[in-house]
């Protein structure tokens, strides 16, 4: 009987970390595809595992918005999510084909996963 509750307990696990990994897959697919300047010609490989962080500070967001403007892969004026007030952010990376040119970038992601606050060109 006490096998059965670790069974349950373990797949409940699994499913809920595979949903918060979905969201924000979908939230940086959609970013990318709206924002990249020739997001026509981008193919998405792989993302990393979703992880979160409070040791960004609000400098450091601006800095990492400013970098990924001057980068020129994505569009000028690029409208982000404000960072959190707790100063908790998700981040995944991303990893895509752009123009036969591979491409890996993180993405900080607001505490609800639906929006970007930053993205960082590696």
């Amino acid at each position: 009987m006490k096998a059965i509750y670790i069974i349950i307990g373990v797949a409940i696990a699994v499913v809920s970390c595979t949903g918060r990994q979905g969201e924000a897959e979908k939230t940086v697919a959609n970013f990318m595809e709206a924002n990249l300047n020739d997001s026509k010609q981008m193919k998405i490989t792989d993302f990393s595992r979703l992880d979160s962080t409070t040791k960004v500070k609000d400098s450091t967001v601006v800095a990492i918005r400013n970098a990924a403007e001057q980068g020129g892969r994505y569009r000028r004026g690029i409208s982000y999510a404000p960072a959190s007030k707790r100063g908790m952010l998700y981040i995944v990376r991303v990893n895509y084909r752009l123009n036969n040119d591979e491409h890996s970038d993180t993405y900080y992601l607001n505490e609800t996963l639906d929006e970007v606050v930053a993205v960082k060109n590696n």
